[in-house]
């Protein structure tokens, strides 16, 4: 796959506009001003990946499903189970360091989040192609970060070597949170969406 520099700008411009969307629907949710702020967006190889996550021996607690539209493939949220519970007790209303263990409450918290992102990215990459990028369920993993992210490297590591990854952040209420956040397309299938975008108006 050829991603070049003025793909990954576009690809910069399209997930900002995603996290900008999902950071309104977030702060609604429950109801304190949120921030998701987008760090930085890259494309990596997926053995590099690998290692890193291999290497981050924290739990955590994951929404991964597919897209499926103007491009097919696999999205993946993750975030620390320590993060996650904190973004519980926002969810819940409940005063931070309330929530100490994994529950269906948790789970609940995590899949809204990984609904918000994935339909924000969606409707970012609908705007400019005209055509719908919609989300299937979501599939919730609490497992050690290695774990989750081979679950999601599985089949399409055999035949892609890269992966878009990007790095956001959750600022609520002066708490800082860090996450992952994947995208895994279908080979070409990503490259052909980001020439339909680099000859839009919007990019030109």
């Amino acid at each position: 796959m050829q991603i070049s520099k003025e793909h990954l700008k576009i690809l910069d411009i399209v997930v900002k506009m995603g996290m900008d969307n999902a950071s309104r629907r977030f702060s609604k949710t429950i109801r304190r001003a949120a921030l998701i702020e987008l760090v930085k967006t890259e494309m990596v190889d997926i053995s590099e990946a690998t290692e890193e996550m291999n290497n981050d021996l924290r739990e955590m607690v994951s929404s991964m499903l597919q897209l499926e539209g103007a491009f097919n493939g696999k999205l993946l949220f993750m975030i620390p189970l320590e993060g996650a519970l904190s973004l519980q007790d926002f969810y819940t209303g409940q005063p931070q360091g309330t929530s100490k263990e994994y529950d269906e409450f948790t789970e609940g918290t995590v899949q809204e989040i990984g609904n918000i992102l994935a339909s924000s990215i969606g409707n970012s990459f609908a705007l400019d192609l005209g055509s719908q990028l919609l989300p299937t369920p979501p599939q919730i993993l609490c497992d050690f970060a290695g774990t989750i992210f081979t679950s999601l490297i599985f089949e399409e590591g055999m035949y892609n070597d890269k992966i878009l990854l990007t790095e956001t952040k959750f600022n609520i209420h002066k708490t800082e949170i860090d996450c992952y956040f994947f995208l895994l397309p279908e080979i070409g299938s990503l490259e052909v969406t980001l020439n339909k975008l680099e000859k839009s108006e919007s990019f030109a």
